[in-house]
């Protein structure tokens, strides 16, 4: 499979979620009926009321969030000992959508689930072209990380991720010549952020300010450096890092106008090294916040929409996210690559100490010849 199909792959997936939380789904008259007891059906909506009553982002608007929970209430009434899934999961997609949530709290029913995990063995059954490219330049080869998607749960994925890390890598020709460091999130489309942020841990230090903001101003931490590390070594074992040699330096990011969600708190974690971080390309999508995932009764999944990031004490962080250097309206994001392949080369002392690479045509992993494919969509 080749990039772009693989890359067409993930935003069908993505677009499967999204046709369940407008509750386009329920138009698919070609599936089966499908249906719940009334007891399950009640403590679904129950679960998901309190759930979004004491954890979620508040809503837009008090009088609309009431108007959608008193229609949530009222959805069951009369019904017999089964109701069908839907008519349990659309009023509570109505509630979900009245929060300060950007649209991106959804809930989705199993068989959904289901056809994720289909589509997450399809791409892993796929050939895998490498996550690392050496990019030549006047001033020294500079290695181009472009951190694959990752979905699924964190025990499953962790230890894939990092493998395939460690992997890509040795496998990468002259990677321990480089002297600086960019990072291609143009991949991250949304997901598990987790496992690519534990990659990056030696890039941060104890004073990243990149935070999490609850829904009442409270801020946190994202970054937890030692946290990152350990957990690293638990799902990598004894594999060193390979990107320590880049920590406290120049560091070059690249965002796409698809790079959502899981992509855009890595976005953040970067931007929260401070100046040392320059950002590349192009304006996020606009899903930069934060989703925490629960298991219903009936077994459907509802995302939760409970923080948003800021950056020290700035304000919390709301649609897409401008990069430093823009890109261009028309550039790709090969073209965002060059850009800041050539200010890391520049900006990083390393690279002074390194004999120049002639100048080249950049290795772009993503428009190799080579198969391709991705080790989750």
């Amino acid at each position: 499979m080749g990039n772009d199909c693989l890359r067409a792959l993930h935003h069908a997936l993505l677009a499967t979620i999204t046709l369940l939380a407008t509750g386009l789904a329920s138009a698919d008259t070609a599936a089966p009926v499908d249906r719940i007891p009334i007891t399950t059906a009640r403590a679904v909506v129950q679960r998901a009321i309190e759930l979004v009553e004491t954890q979620a982002l508040y809503p837009r608007s008090q009088e609309d969030y009431a108007a959608a929970k008193a229609r949530l209430l009222t959805a069951l009434d009369g019904a017999g000992d089964e109701v069908e899934r839907q008519q349990v999961l659309a009023p509570i997609m109505a509630l979900l959508n009245t929060l300060d949530a950007d649209g991106h709290a959804f809930i989705m029913a199993p068989r959904w689930q289901r056809h994720v995990q289909q589509t997450l063995s399809t791409v892993r059954a796929q050939p895998k072209v490498s996550s690392f490219a050496l990019v030549p330049t006047a001033h020294g080869p500079v290695l181009r990380w472009t951190p694959p998607q990752s979905l699924g749960e964190l025990k499953t994925e962790a230890p894939l991720f990092l493998a395939r890390f460690n992997r890509d890598y040795a496998a990468t020709s002259g990677a321990d010549k480089a002297c600086a460091l960019v990072i291609d999130l143009s991949a991250q489309v949304g997901g598990n952020a987790w496992p690519p942020l534990f990659a990056m841990h030696p890039l941060f230090t104890d004073g990243n300010l990149a935070r999490w903001v609850d829904r009442d101003g409270a801020r946190t931490p994202l970054v937890q450096p030692p946290g990152l590390r350990e957990t690293y070594a638990f799902h990598a074992g004894a594999s060193p890092n390979p990107l320590r040699r880049f920590g406290g330096t120049p560091l070059a990011v690249v965002s796409g106008k698809t790079t959502s969600s899981a992509g855009e708190m890595l976005l953040v974690a970067l931007m929260g090294e401070g100046a040392r971080v320059r950002t590349f390309g192009h304006t996020t999508h606009g899903l930069s916040n934060a989703n925490a995932s629960h298991t219903l009764a009936d077994g459907s999944l509802l995302g939760l929409t409970t923080k948003r990031y800021a950056i020290g004490d700035g304000a919390p962080i709301r649609g897409g996210i401008a990069p430093q250097v823009s890109a261009g309206s028309s550039a790709t994001i090969d073209d965002a690559v060059l850009q800041a392949t050539e200010w890391a080369a520049q900006a990083a002392p390393l690279c002074g100490s390194i004999v120049p690479t002639p100048p080249a045509a950049a290795a772009h992993p993503r428009h190799s010849r080579a198969p391709s494919g991705a080790s989750s969509p």
